[in-house]
């Protein structure tokens, strides 16, 4: 927004986060006395208070007056046509707030849409609320390399071909570990057969401006109808910002009318809306200076992390221009099985000595490089990695290798399941040949094991059991310790 005097505002809270995910700055916040600590809480509170408005100020501004000519209007023009698509809406609840709407939009009660297992829990969620039956496209799981791979437009052709009532799909590209598939390709599959396509591009909002750095085409150029980014998880918004890009305009009308039942709060955030601009501002301007910094540093994390004994670091030969066409070099996925070490055991240790790790599964762990990461930081990470390595006995030695079970059967959609007023919890072993009421979620595969609806299998059951016995955590389940399940009385 163009109030040149809020703007060093939001830089400062930028400066300010990142000087607090300095280790020597936390480390020495744990010695200041408790008066001082709560001076520090007011003064932060002032400042985002000074530029926080909890009601819609008409100065500023609304996103549910789309055609009033005020700052907030001006601000997703100029993002549309940084992106270069149709219309944009920019969201201050997460691309949560933006998925489920969007999923609303696409596919109705009683029509069938097709998605990618590995979706975001938020695509479940529309499920839960639109009364869709969804189809399934199950990307496959390498286990070579201990993560999840993205479709192929050939697989996307025969799921499709397979299922012609199939109204939309719905792809995550890239993936958690920054792999890219054949976007393009997947795009017009879909669009050959009257098909819409949404893809979560929830890791990519800054793919479209870095083309020269040799990052893939993004989804928004690939011509997708309906594209969602998590500005703030890789730019510099602040978190919860994020975007949803329309290149089909039809779409439009439907979506606004979904989004105004409260997925976008109606108390919006102008700070979260001016940290997005700021974050489009910064990529464009410098963000090629800015990138190719953070990728010469996440080459140098990879090289280092490489020459630890156990360690594999994902490389460029998983990109073979048929199912990956490429890759996002700044996240460095460390295979840590050689180790005798879990990932997760490993991002716990290296937490408590003040590292911040972007993922962990049984297998990995994923460290993501920043235009705000220093050398200092990937320095010491590396340092604190070599002395867990070499002093710390591995919680969780030689844990079985999990393989994702098999997709269950679909007994009600989604929704039948979810709205049931019948359902009771049992051990979680008695709940094998019952239709879960729960969704339940774990990484790997970074996908549902069970979406509501479905009839719950002993392979399931017994990979979740896995995952919890190798430190994981399991996702939206009631007990952390996974002693039961939710199903269907």
């Amino acid at each position: 927004m163009p109030d040149a005097a809020i703007r060093p505002v939001i830089e400062h809270i930028h400066a300010a986060s990142r000087a607090l995910r300095s280790r020597e700055l936390r480390e020495s916040l744990r010695h200041i006395g408790s008066e001082d600590a709560a001076l520090l809480r007011r003064a932060i509170l002032r400042v985002t208070a000074f530029v926080d408005d909890s009601i819609s100020n008409p100065v500023l501004g609304s996103l549910f007056a789309r055609t009033a000519e005020d700052p907030v209007n001006a601000l997703a023009a100029a993002l549309a046509e940084a992106y270069g698509v149709a219309r944009t809406y920019p969201g201050t609840t997460g691309t949560t707030g933006l998925n489920v709407p969007a999923v609303l939009t696409l596919a109705h009660e009683g029509e069938t849409i097709a998605v990618a297992r590995d979706c975001h829990v938020s695509v479940i969620g529309a499920l839960c609320l639109s009364g869709a039956t969804p189809v399934y496209l199950e990307p496959p799981f390498d286990a070579a390399r201990g993560l999840m791979l993205p479709p192929t437009p050939a697989e996307v052709a025969a799921l499709l071909n397979a299922n012609p009532a199939v109204r939309a799909l719905v792809v995550t590209m890239p993936t958690y570990h920054g792999l890219m598939g054949d976007v393009a390709g997947v795009v017009a599959e879909c669009h050959r057969r009257g098909v819409l396509a949404m893809v979560d591009e929830a890791h990519g909002p800054h793919y479209r401006f870095l083309r020269a750095l040799g990052y893939p085409v993004c989804a928004e150029d690939a011509g997708a109808d309906v594209v969602t980014q998590s500005t703030h998880k890789v730019l510099s918004a602040l978190s919860q910002a994020s975007l949803l890009h329309f290149n089909n305009l039809g779409l439009v009308m439907r979506y606004e009318e979904f989004q105004s039942m409260g997925f976008q709060s109606t108390s919006f955030s102008y700070p979260l809306l001016m940290s997005i601009e700021q974050a489009i501002e910064r990529i464009t301007s410098q963000g090629h200076d800015d990138w190719l910094a953070a990728l010469d540093l996440a080459a140098r994390l990879g090289h280092m992390a490489g020459r630890i004994e156990g360690v594999t670091v994902l490389g460029e030969n998983v990109i073979d221009g048929v199912r990956v066409v490429g890759r996002d070099r700044c996240r460095v996925t460390l295979d840590v099985r050689g180790t005798g070490w879990t990932g997760y055991a490993l991002a716990r240790a290296l937490a408590e000595r003040g590292n911040v790790v972007e993922m962990a599964t049984q297998d990995l762990l994923l460290l993501l490089v920043s235009p705000s990461v220093s050398e200092m930081q990937v320095d010491t990470t590396i340092a604190d990695l070599l002395d867990i390595l070499h002093d710390d006995v591995p919680p969780h030695p030689d844990p079985a290798l999990l393989v994702p079970p098999p997709l269950p059967e679909q007994v009600l959609t989604p929704r039948q399941a979810t709205l049931s007023r019948a359902r009771i919890r049992v051990p979680r072993r008695e709940a094998v040949g019952r239709v879960s009421a729960e969704t339940i979620g774990a990484y790997p595969p970074g996908q549902a094991i069970f979406v509501p609806g479905e009839r719950i299998h002993a392979e399931g059951v017994e990979f979740l059991e896995g995952v919890v016995a190798s430190g994981g955590h399991l996702k939206r389940v009631h007990d952390d310790d996974f002693q039961t399940i939710e199903v269907l009385a």
